[in-house]
């Protein structure tokens, strides 16, 4: 896949919307922040945070032993995330992930998915 510029293009006359751009193939700069749930290979829990850094490298930061809440469970394995505009809606969207339908969801659509894939190729739950 070729990487084309960021482009922030203005038509005269027009101001086309964020998805007629990407639909054209450019990619707007827009700071990125994310919402994100690690699971414990050692405890088995989930934990569900946002972050405005690579959910990758937050990841890398939990394993490392920097935070004192996740510290006791590592390792941590990624198992979802999801990129949001705005540092707001990732908070928003942790804390209700964190409320009891939010885990409802997150089990039923988001966790169950990626648990399935682990079991699929060999993994225990």
């Amino acid at each position: 896949m070729v990487e084309r510029p960021t482009v922030n293009r203005q038509v005269v006359g027009s101001n086309p919307t964020r998805g007629a751009i990407f639909r054209q193939g450019y990619r707007v700069a827009m700071p990125e922040f994310y919402a994100y749930i690690l699971r414990s290979s050692k405890s088995k829990i989930f934990y569900y945070g946002h972050t405005g850094k690579s959910p990758e490298v937050r990841m890398k930061e939990h394993n490392s032993g920097i935070m004192k809440s996740t510290k006791p469970h590592r390792p941590w394995k990624l198992v979802w995330y999801c990129a949001f505009e705005t540092l707001k809606q990732a908070k928003d969207f942790e804390l209700y992930l964190k409320s009891g339908s939010g885990k409802a969801f997150a089990y039923k659509r988001l966790v169950n998915v990626a648990l399935k894939k682990d079991v699929s190729v060999g993994r225990k739950k």
